[in-house]
């Protein structure tokens, strides 16, 4: 699951539009994908301070799977959730996640579905498995507040990935 979870993080970034600063990203990407680590974050770090959705989403990954860095559960919860919020789907699948198997929070199947289903509708296939494996799971209660989340999160957010 992690090498899945890894390749899909990837090939999603690389193929997001551009960001304002896209060659430092590019930079940080190909220091990635060639194993080199410490290079991407020292990349991503200033974008991702600087407001870079992409960037926050890419050191979420990185302290989610410990790559150049110790594996930090509530720091990749920080930048998977600014990302999230400035609605990059990347982000948003891999804060689905982190509720679903409870990494860094309190297991929470409402809010995972809702992520996985914000994902989906942001435009991000991959995280229909996710929202469909959630829903084997949830209670009654569980898809209620779901669905609340759901459509207050779309009611005040505009898609930007």
């Amino acid at each position: 699951m992690r090498r899945i979870l890894l390749i899909l993080l990837i090939s999603l970034l690389a193929a997001a539009p551009g960001a304002a600063r896209a060659g430092e990203f590019e930079a940080g990407l190909e220091a990635f994908n060639s194993g080199d680590y410490a290079t991407a974050y020292a990349n991503w770090w200033p974008m991702a301070q600087r407001g870079d959705p992409k960037s926050q989403a890419s050191l979420g990954f990185l302290y989610y799977s410990g790559k150049g860095v110790q594996r930090d559960d509530q720091q990749s919860l920080l930048w998977f959730s600014r990302a999230a919020e400035a609605g990059q789907p990347t982000a948003q699948f891999f804060l689905g996640v982190q509720y679903f198997f409870g990494r860094g929070v309190r297991r929470d199947l409402a809010r995972a579905y809702s992520w996985c289903d914000i994902a989906l509708t942001n435009g991000f296939p991959d995280s229909l498995f996710c929202r469909d494996s959630v829903a084997l799971e949830m209670s009654p209660e569980d898809m209620r507040r779901s669905a609340e989340l759901t459509a207050e999160f779309l009611q005040t957010h505009e898609f930007r990935n």
